[in-house]
């Protein structure tokens, strides 16, 4: 299990080099599931987008500051102008990626293999 994020299917300018590694985070899951499937390995990835982490604290108390409003309008400015499709309109929890990874890492999941996960609230606007 490998995690990703919502930008290696959605990427943003101004944060290319992450998506692209991203990115590469997803092809090499296909390839390891491709590779060691057979030998009842199951290689898949979870994919969050704005989970209240201390690096998503870090980047709305940044934002806060450059615009001179509260942690709580930062966050709120950056879901209605960065993540708009972000249908529960608050960030994700970490309980809720790691309810995700569970099932993933369970037998529950013996026949998935090779998947992607995204744990987004929506985030990603394409299918």
């Amino acid at each position: 299990m490998l995690l990703a994020s919502e930008d290696a299917v959605q990427p943003y300018v101004d944060e290319l080099p992450y998506c692209a590694a991203k990115a590469a985070v997803l092809s090499l899951v296909k390839g390891l599931s491709k590779t060691y499937g057979s030998e009842g390995v199951l290689v898949n990835a979870v994919s969050p987008a704005f989970i209240a982490t201390p690096m998503t604290d870090a980047m709305m108390e940044e934002r806060s500051q450059e615009n001179g409003t509260s942690v709580r309008e930062a966050i709120d400015t950056f879901l209605d102008e960065e993540r708009p499709f972000m249908e529960l309109e608050r960030r994700g929890r970490p309980e809720e990626v790691a309810a995700v990874i569970a099932f993933l890492v369970s037998e529950r999941a013996s026949f998935v293999n090779g998947s992607n996960y995204r744990v987004d609230s929506g985030s990603v606007a394409t299918i």
